[in-house]
This record gives structure tokens, C-alpha cells and sequence, in this order.
């Protein structure tokens, strides 16, 4: 070897060593920023921002799992403003991570073994700091993409065709040989390789173009072992960790064709566009090497389907327990569920409020029997509503409920609450709700109890046939089978309703020329007729204010209307 192909493999094998150790320092930087942030953000409110786009893709993993088991529906998700609650509990560092979270929240559990094990696993990561910050790093550096769900990569390799591998094994033969005409004869031998470069370049585009969206699928399924594979390595033995590393291990072990070429597929944009992710990026334009291995990862993908499904369960589980860990972290009050199974079936709560309101006032309550609930607009009533039931679905999915204590049977939970017309469909109100109905009673005949919210029953019609129906409705609501939690403005149901419904109530106090409420729960009905006194305030003449409740005492005593 001459002394100028010297001085070629001398300069090739410098930069070689200085991109290793510049890709070092950046893994040791990003390890740092992660490892500060995991500190930061642990037992705060997460204050991450997703576009709507981003937000809709988190839901695709639930969308592909929801079959074969009750889940929430999107009417009782989006009435309870589930989405918030996610996005409160939603500390996961990974896309994996956050579509777990989802699917969990929506797929609400039935067997209290399996919400104990979350529990316990939640509990671990808060009294272990320095380990739940090594898993978290870990899933941090996994990260997520912006665009596409993992789930969705993942789906579409089901669909990965088979390529050929001739074209790519004669292009990286063919850059061998002219390597050893270059260095056997420098002079001539550059022209011969440029050559071959060149059309190894142009044949690698037209390949890659064809590959292209497998290429992104695999990157992320690549991540997905790696990271599994980074996971189980970590130290310590305790057992409460044992099953989740043995699980990791093993499919990390079947997928291992993949995790060993994982270095080739890692997209450069993951460590900030690093120099030897650049080079690894020309190196594949001339060599074909990643069309190469990718074609090994898909067999195996083939093969190997539902053990990728169940490495990203394993990973999922352990990220949702950090997750639960750091929102038990938070200052507020919080208290784990109690189960039981009882012939009539109860819920029983003390000091519940809602996460999301700020400064709330927590209410108790205990009943074994569908709930009626009066009272003026902004009192409080469809906000109590949406306490228990957020309160319920976290019970049965995080085993982590916000109040003093929760006792309660397993349920099904449904709403018919935030309602508004169909323009897609052009039905009315009145039609959109009475098929929100229907979907609760006809739940009511299954096995497992419901537990169900409704607020202001069928107000899209006149008030006679609204209280005639409503009052039907809810009767049927009020079977041994399920437990009823309604908000009326009608005080009619609560005599029609005695001894179905346990009567309650929210006050307002109106004083001094301004109105005011405790929002405090009050057995009972409701009693005030505040809302005439309420013109009042905002200055309505004083004559329509008299007639109105000269009107309002004799409808009282004779139970008719008359102007």
C-alpha cells in the first residue's frame, strides 16, 4: 500500500474515531438533560401541548384493541372530559407509554388483581427514585413521533410485501470489487469506484422509494426492541420487577434478528442529526446495507407478530404504573378504591372532588340507591355528576381515586350529559338524545351492574311530555341492576321518583343584591326559588318580578298554570 492510500485510510480511520466519541459526548449530554427533567416533572401536572392531530393518533392503539371487552364509549368520555384527565395524567416519556395510558382509561378493569399489580408496581417507582429515573431516561429516549402512532407502524408491517434481495447484494459485490481495484491501483481504481457510487446511488433511491414508509414502520419497531432489550438490562433484582424484566427479555430474545440490526434503521433526527448518523446514512446510499438487513427484520416480523404485540403490553404496563406513581405524587388528596359485590348494589364516597378544578369542594355521599339531584343552574349539579364518574373510571383503571375514600361494586359506566346536535347526521337534539338513552337501557340487561350519570333528561322537549317520559325513563333506571346518578331543573320527578331515587340538592344564596354558591351537596330536595329573586338583581321590573312569583305560589297549591 502506497504512501497516499496511506494517508486516505489514516484520515477515513481519524474521522471514524472522532464521530464515536462526539456520538459519546451527545449520549451522555442527552442522558443528563433527561435524567434533570425526569426530576423536574415528576409529582407536577404535566404541561405538554398537543395539536389535534397529535392528540387524535394516541388513540389509534385502543381503537385496535377495543374489541371483546366493555370499554368507554366516546359519548361517556367526552361528557366526563376525559380527554383532560388524560392529558393530567399523561407523564409518559414514550410514544408507547401515552397510548397505553389512553387505552387503559378507556378500558376500565374487572378484576382487582390486575389494577393491585398497577398499584404496586406505582408504588415501587415512588419509593425507589433512582430506578424509576432509570426507566424513565430510558423510555425518554425512545421518545415519540409527532405524526404517526406507533401503534399505526406497527399495524402496517402486517401488510409488509417481500423483497427481493439479489439487486442489493450484487450492488454491495459490486462496491467490494471496486474497493480492491482502488486500492490495488489508486490511479484508475478511484474512476471505477466513483462509477460504481454512482449507480449504487441511483438503484439505492429507486429501491428505498418503494420501501420508504416500511423503512419509518421498522425504525419505530427497531426502537421498540432496543429499548425493551435497555429496559430488562436494568439493575436490580427486586422481584416485584422479575416478571416484567422476564417478559422483556424473552421477546427481546425472539426479536433479536431485529435488535441486532437495530443500529442501521435508528432515524438520524433522533440524537439531534449527529454526524455518525449522517455517515450511516451515506454509508447505506452506497452499499445497499440497510435494504439488506431490512429484508431480515421483516421476515422475523412475519413470524414474530404477536410477540411485538406483547413487548409493547409489557412496556405499555410498566410505563402506565409511572405514570399513576407520579400522579399519586401530586399534593392533593387521594385514596385507593374498595371493591365488593353486593346483591343491591351501593357506592359510597367521602371528600371526592374533581381533579381538574381548581380549589374544588369535595362532597361525600353514600347510597344504595339511584340519585336524584336538584337545583339552580351553575349550583353544582353537572359538576358533581362528572366527580363521580371521573372518580369511578379511575377506581376501575388507575386504582387511584381523588377523595378520602371510595368504596363501590364493579360497574359499567355510562353518561348521557353533554349532548348537542347532529350535523352530520341533521338530527336534533331531542332525536340525539333519546339514542344516548337507549344505549343505556339496553346496557342495563347485561351482567355486570352499570352505573350510569344523566343530566336534565330529554330537556330537548316541551315540559309535559319531558316530564312524563323522563320520569319513565328513570324509573327503569332504578333497577337492582344499576345505579342512576340524575340532575333535573324538574322538581316534579322528585315526588314521582320518592322512594326510587334518594333525594339531593344543591343552594344558592342570594344576599345583598348578589347570588352565591357553596356547591356543597345537600340531602333533600331543592327548595329555593331563587331564580325569580335573580331578575331582581339583574333589574327586571319589579311588577313582572310580584306576577311571577304570585304565579309560582299558585301553581304550588293547585298544581295548575294560570297567567
Amino acid at each position: 500500500m502506497d504512501g497516499q492510500t496511506m494517508t486516505y485510510v489514516g484520515f477515513f480511520l481519524a474521522v471514524c474515531v472522532f464521530l464515536f466519541i462526539q456520538s459519546v459526548l451527545a449520549g451522555r449530554r442527552q442522558r443528563e438533560r433527561l435524567k434533570l427533567r425526569v426530576r423536574e416533572q415528576w409529582g407536577r401536572i404535566p404541561r405538554r401541548e398537543y395539536s389535534l392531530e397529535e392528540f387524535e393518533k394516541i388513540s389509534h392503539y385502543y381503537e385496535r384493541r377495543k374489541g371483546g371487552r366493555f370499554f368507554v364509549d366516546d359519548i361517556t368520555w367526552n361528557d366526563l372530559g376525559m380527554d383532560e384527565i388524560f392529558l393530567l395524567l399523561n407523564t409518559a416519556d414514550s410514544a408507547v407509554g401515552e397510548e397505553y395510558l389512553y387505552w387503559a382509561l378507556r378500558t376500565p378493569e374487572f378484576d382487582e388483581e390486575v389494577l393491585r399489580e398497577r398499584s404496586a408496581l406505582a408504588d415501587f417507582f415512588r419509593e425507589r427514585a433512582e430506578l424509576r429515573e432509570e426507566f424513565k431516561v430510558c423510555f425518554g429516549k425512545m421518545g415519540r413521533r409527532r405524526r404517526v402512532a406507533l401503534s399505526d407502524y406497527v399495524g402496517k408491517l402486517s401488510f409488509l410485501p417481500s423483497f427481493p434481495a439479489g439487486p442489493h447484494a450484487a450492488a454491495l459485490g459490486l462496491l467490494a470489487a471496486a474497493l480492491g481495484v482502488f486500492f490495488l491501483k489508486p490511479s484508475y481504481g478511484i474512476a471505477v469506484l466513483v462509477g460504481v457510487i454512482i449507480l449504487n446511488l441511483i438503484t439505492y433511491y429507486k429501491s428505498k422509494g418503494d420501501m420508504a414508509m416500511y423503512f419509518a414502520c421498522m425504525s419505530q419497531v427497531a426502537d421498540l426492541v432496543e429499548y425493551g432489550g435497555q429496559l430488562a438490562r436494568i439493575s436490580g433484582d427486586e422481584p416485584i420487577l422479575a416478571p416484567y424484566k422476564e417478559l422483556l427479555t424473552e421477546d427481546c430474545e425472539s426479536l433479536r434478528a431485529i435488535r441486532r440490526h437495530a443500529w442501521i434503521l435508528v432515524d438520524k433526527s433522533d440524537v439531534g442529526g449527529n454526524l455518525v448518523k449522517v455517515v450511516l446514512d451515506y454509508l447505506c446510499m452506497m452499499t445497499h446495507l440497510d435494504l439488506l438487513l431490512f429484508r431480515r427484520m421483516a421476515e422475523t416480523i412475519r413470524h414474530q407478530g404477536q410477540v411485538l404485540e406483547r413487548l409493547m403490553e409489557t412496556m405499555g404496563r410498566l410505563e402506565l404504573a409511572l405514570c399513576i406513581g407520579s400522579f399519586r405524587d401530586l399534593p392533593e388528596e387521594h385514596c385507593l378504591p374498595v371493591f365488593h359485590e353486593t346483591p343491591k348494589k351501593t357506592l359510597s364516597c367521602e371528600a371526592i372532588y374533581h381533579p381538574l378544578v381548581e380549589h374544588a369542594v369535595a362532597n361525600s355521599i353514600r347510597t344504595g340507591s339511584s340519585v336524584l339531584i336538584t337545583g339552580s343552574n351553575a349550583s353544582g349539579k353537572s359538576t358533581f355528576l362528572k366527580t363521580v364518574g371521573v372518580g369511578a373510571i379511575l377506581a376501575q383503571t388507575i386504582y387511584t381515586v381523588p377523595a378520602a375514600s371510595y368504596e363501590a361494586d364493579f360497574f359499567r359506566i355510562y353518561s348521557s350529559m353533554a349532548l348537542s346536535d347532529s350535523l352530520e347526521t341533521k338530527e336534533s337534539y331531542y332525536m340525539v338524545e333519546i339514542k344516548s338513552l337507549k344505549r343505556i337501557l339496553d346496557a342495563i340487561s347485561g351482567e355486570t351492574p352499570v352505573l350510569c350519570f344523566v343530566d336534565e333528561v330529554l330537556r330537548g322537549t316541551n315540559t309535559v311530555e319531558r316530564i312524563s317520559a323522563s320520569s319513565k325513563i328513570l324509573e327503569s333506571m332504578a333497577g337492582k341492576n344499576v345505579l342512576c346518578f340524575a340532575a333535573t331543573h324538574d322538581i316534579e320527578l322528585t315526588s314521582l321518583l320518592e322512594g326510587l331515587y334518594s333525594n339531593y340538592h344543591f343552594e344558592e344564596q342570594v344576599e345583598e343584591g348578589d347570588v352565591s354558591f357553596s356547591y356543597r351537596l345537600e340531602e333533600g330536595r331543592a327548595r329555593s326559588r331563587n331564580a325569580i329573586r335573580l331578575l331582581g338583581i339583574m333589574g327586571y321590573d319589579g311588577r313582572i318580578i310580584r306576577a311571577a312569583e304570585e304565579m309560582a305560589e299558585r301553581f304550588a297549591r293547585t298544581g295548575e298554570w294560570r297567567l
